[in-house]
């Protein structure tokens, strides 16, 4: 992507980014690192398993994927509003006499 170029939807990025950090990782390692290509050693390693999965992923389930984090996030905040309950002030307290001897405070 080029620096005048619009960036695209959250999906498109997320791919792009894959992508990119795939790209780096064979560069930094000289060019020869094998990464998610499919070799038994590729099928043990969680690192190579994401990339192979994120490879596999077409843009619009990262979209969706966000979507679904942002409305899990809305209502745990919902949830923990609806259980806030706000602190007492000095003028929402009042003192209650236990002793009976008819002074109030």
């Amino acid at each position: 992507m080029s620096a005048t170029e619009a960036p695209g939807s959250l999906g498109e990025e997320a791919t792009r980014l894959v992508e990119a950090l795939s790209e780096w990782a064979r560069g930094a390692a000289g060019g020869d690192l094998p990464l998610a290509t499919g070799s038994a050693e590729c099928t043990l390693c969680p690192v190579c398993q994401l990339l192979a999965l994120a490879r596999r992923t077409q843009p619009e389930t990262f979209n969706h994927l966000a979507d679904a984090a942002t409305s899990m996030l809305a209502a745990v905040r919902t949830v923990i509003d609806a259980h806030s309950h706000p602190h007492p002030t000095s003028s929402d307290l009042h003192r209650i006499d236990l002793d009976g001897d008819g002074d109030g405070f």
